[in-house]
C-alpha cells in the first residue's frame, strides 16, 4: 500500500513539470469570449403607487397587482406582511382589517429574485442574478364607518323634499359621483349627481306617504367597493286629522293638515270614491250640505253615526292624472264631537243641572262631566257597579245636593259631583221596591214603584207609587194603581206625575206630599188591537206640559202637546217625540230620516234638518251617539240656525 502512494506522487510531480514547462501564448485565439449579462428591470406595479407609498385598508380588499419578471429561473419570490409570509393569486393580494387594531401599521414586502442565465463563473455561481425588493406601508382600519354620514331629509327654500348628506372624508376614497334610486307610484327613477362636491338631491315628487332612496356612492379608486346607502321616510297625516265643521246648518267646511311640502290634494268620499275636490287649498267648502248629503249618501248630523270613509289624495304639483298608485291618507270623517272613552259607546244617557250648568255623560260605569257653556271637560271617573240592565232610562240631578242619582237593580246610587263620594241607598219597604224604574224630581222626592210580580189570583193586579223624601229617606206618600202593567212619568220638577196605558192617561198632581187626579186624556185608537202604543213624556222645562205621541216611530204616528192645568192642546203632528230642551222648552221630534225641532206648543217649526237625529237638546245643543262602535259623542249648537 505504501509503493501506491509513492508512485501516486511521482505521477503528479511529472505532470506539474510538463505543464510548468509550456509557454503561455497570449494570443487572442486562446481566449474564449463570454458576453457580458444584459442588464434587466423588475418593475412591480401595485395600484399605480410608487414603492414606499402608504395604503389605507378598511375591509376587506383585493390589491391587484402587476410583476414583470425577465425571463429565467424565478430564485425567489415571497411576500411579507410585518413578519409573517403570505402568498397571492392570480395577480391579486387580499388584505383583511379583521383582527387589527384601529390605525395598526405594517409593511407589506415583496422580494423577487431571477436567475440572469450567465455563463459567467459569476453567474454560475448565482451571483449575477436580478434582484427585487417593494415596499408599502399598509395602515388597517377596521372601525371606520364605510357608509354616508348624516343623510337626512329637509324643506328648501321653494318647499319641495331635500335630501342631503355629508361628503365621504376618507383617506383614499375620492368620491367619482353618487347615483340615487327611488320610486313614486310604482315607477322606477335613478338619477346620478357627478359632481363629488354636490351632497343634495331634490326631489319634486316627494310629498307623501313611503319614500324610499338608495344612494350608491362611486369612489375614483378602482380598488374601493361602491358605499350603498338606503334612506327611508314615511310623511302622513295622524288619523282623524280630516276635520268637518258646520259653517251654516246648511253648510260646511271639511278640512286636512296643510302638507309640509309643495304639493296639491284631491278628495274622495267613500273606498274608491268619486273625486269630490281637487285643488292646492286644504280645504273646501260645501255650499249646500243638503244636496251633498243625498248625492254621497251622509247625514247632515251627524254626519256618519259610523265615521264616513274619505280618501285624501297628495300630489305633487307635477301630476296630471290622478291613479291608485299616488299617495294617499285613508281616514274617517265625523261630526264635531266629544270623544269621551276609550272604549265603544254601545248606549248613554245624559243628564243636566240646569242650575250650575254641568252636564253628565254616562256610559256603562263612566261617568263625565263638563261644563255645559263651553264643553270643556271638569272630571272623569269610572264607578263599578252603576250600570242596571235597563240602566239608560233614569239618572237624574239633585240640584239641592249637588249629587248624581243613578237608578241601578236593588238600590240608588247617589254620586256627589266631584265623583268624590259614593253611596248606596235603599228605602224601607214592605214590598220589593224596582229601584231601576225610580224617578227623581229637582223636588227631590223619588217616586218608586213595587217590582212586578206574577200572582195566582190574576185579578189582583194593583200596584202603587210610593214618594220618598230623598234627604230624610222617609216615606212621605203614596197613590194605589189600577193597573201594575201602567207605565209611568213624572215631569222634571216632580209636581206631575202620569200614569198611561194604551186606552187613557191619569195626570196626578203632586203638592204638600200629597197625590191629587189633575187631567185624564182619552187616547185614540187607530184600530191595532189589544197593542196600541202610546209614548207619553213631560216637557223638560215646562212641566204641566205632556207631549203624546201615538204609533210612535211608526208611518202613521202623530204627536201633540196637552196643558194638563187646562187642557189645551196643540195640533198634531206626522211625527214621534224624541226629546225636550230643559232651557228653553223646544220639541225635537223625528218622522223616518226628518229630523224637526218645534217651539213648546208645536205651532212652528224653528228647524228641519233631513239624514238628521238627536238624542238630547240642552240649550240648543245636539247631542248624538255614534253606532254600537264607536267612541264618539256628537254635538251641535244650533243656537244661531233657529228661526225666531
Amino acid at each position: 500500500m505504501k509503493n501506491v502512494s509513492i508512485i501516486f506522487i511521482l505521477l503528479l510531480y511529472i505532470i506539474l513539470f510538463v505543464f510548468t514547462g509550456c509557454e503561455y501564448d497570449k494570443d487572442e485565439v486562446c481566449f474564449v469570449g463570454i458576453p457580458k449579462t444584459e442588464e434587466k428591470e423588475i418593475t412591480f406595479n401595485l395600484l399605480n403607487l410608487p414603492s414606499g407609498a402608504t395604503i389605507y385598508i378598511y375591509q376587506e380588499t383585493k390589491l391587484k397587482y402587476d410583476l414583470n419578471l425577465p425571463e429565467g429561473n424565478i430564485l425567489k419570490q415571497k411576500f411579507m406582511l410585518g413578519n409573517k409570509e403570505f402568498f397571492s393569486s392570480d395577480g391579486y393580494i387580499l388584505l383583511d382589517p379583521k383582527g387589527y387594531n384601529s390605525r395598526t401599521e405594517e409593511k407589506l414586502i415583496l422580494d423577487v429574485k431571477v436567475d440572469s442565465g450567465s455563463e459567467s463563473i459569476a453567474g454560475k455561481l448565482g451571483l449575477e442574478s436580478y434582484i427585487g425588493r417593494f415596499e408599502y406601508n399598509i395602515i388597517f382600519v377596521p372601525d371606520a364607518n364605510l357608509s354616508l354620514q348624516n343623510i337626512s331629509h329637509h324643506k328648501n327654500n321653494d318647499d319641495y323634499f331635500e335630501l342631503t348628506w355629508s361628503k365621504p372624508e376618507l383617506e383614499q376614497y375620492t368620491v367619482e359621483k353618487y347615483r340615487i334610486t327611488y320610486y313614486h307610484d310604482r315607477t322606477e327613477y335613478v338619477e346620478e349627481i357627478t359632481n363629488p362636491n354636490q351632497t343634495v338631491f331634490i326631489d319634486t315628487r316627494a310629498v307623501f306617504g313611503y319614500l324610499h332612496y338608495r344612494i350608491e356612492t362611486f369612489f375614483k379608486e378602482s380598488y374601493r367597493k361602491p358605499w350603498v346607502d338606503n334612506y327611508t321616510i314615511s310623511i302622513d297625516f295622524p288619523k282623524y286629522s280630516v276635520k268637518f265643521e258646520y259653517t251654516g246648518i246648511n253648510s260646511a267646511r271639511i278640512s286636512w293638515p296643510k302638507n309640509e311640502y309643495k304639493s296639491k290634494y284631491a278628495f274622495a268620499s267613500g273606498y274608491y270614491g268619486d273625486i269630490i275636490y281637487e285643488g292646492t287649498n286644504n280645504y273646501f267648502d260645501i255650499e249646500d250640505l243638503a244636496s251633498f248629503s243625498t248625492k254621497h249618501g251622509v247625514g247632515i248630523f251627524p254626519l256618519s253615526s259610523f265615521g264616513e270613509w274619505v280618501e285624501l289624495y297628495v300630489l305633487p304639483m307635477s301630476a296630471n292624472t290622478i291613479s291608485r298608485n299616488m299617495p294617499m291618507h285613508y281616514d274617517e270623517l265625523y261630526s264635531q264631537s266629544l270623544i269621551t272613552r276609550d272604549k265603544n259607546y254601545d248606549d248613554y244617557i245624559a243628564f243636566v243641572d240646569t242650575s250650575n250648568d254641568i252636564l253628565f255623560i254616562k256610559n256603562k260605569d263612566e261617568i263625565w262631566s263638563y261644563n255645559r257653556k263651553t264643553l270643556e271637560m271638569i272630571n272623569n271617573t269610572e264607578i263599578s257597579n252603576t250600570m242596571p240592565s235597563n240602566w239608560r232610562i233614569h239618572a237624574f240631578c239633585s240640584e239641592k245636593t249637588s249629587t248624581i242619582f243613578i237608578a241601578n237593580y236593588d238600590w240608588i246610587d247617589l254620586i256627589s259631583y266631584d265623583f268624590k263620594n259614593h253611596e248606596k241607598i235603599q228605602f224601607e219597604s214592605t214590598d220589593v221596591l224596582n229601584y231601576q224604574y225610580a224617578y227623581l224630581g229637582t223636588n227631590d222626592v223619588v217616586f218608586i214603584c213595587p217590582k212586578i210580580t206574577i200572582k195566582e189570583d190574576e185579578s189582583d193586579i194593583k200596584s202603587i207609587l210610593y214618594a220618598y223624601d230623598l234627604k230624610s229617606r222617609k216615606l212621605i206618600s203614596s197613590l194605589s194603581l189600577e193597573n201594575m202593567w201602567d207605565n209611568i212619568v213624572v215631569s222634571r220638577d216632580g209636581q206631575y206625575v202620569c200614569v198611561y196605558n194604551d186606552v187613557r192617561a191619569l195626570v196626578y198632581k203632586f203638592s204638600e206630599n200629597a197625590f191629587s187626579l189633575l187631567y185624564t186624556e182619552e187616547c185614540s185608537s187607530y184600530g191595532l188591537g189589544s197593542y196600541d202604543p202610546k209614548n207619553i213624556n213631560f216637557n223638560e222645562k215646562i212641566s204641566n206640559q205632556l207631549i203624546i205621541t201615538l204609533s210612535p216611530g211608526m208611518y202613521n204616528n202623530e204627536m201633540y202637546t196637552v196643558n194638563v192645568e187646562n187642557g189645551a192642546k196643540s195640533e198634531k203632528k206626522r211625527c214621534s217625540y224624541r226629546c225636550s230642551d230643559p232651557y228653553t222648552g223646544n220639541v225635537v221630534a223625528v218622522h223616518g230620516s226628518k229630523c224637526t225641532i218645534f217651539d213648546t206648543i208645536l205651532n212652528k217649526e224653528r228647524l228641519s234638518l233631513t239624514n238628521s237625529d238627536s238624542d238630547y237638546l240642552f240649550d240648543d245643543l245636539f247631542l248624538k251617539s255614534g253606532g254600537s262602535d264607536q267612541k264618539k259623542l256628537y254635538y251641535l249648537n244650533i243656537t244661531n240656525y233657529l228661526k225666531k
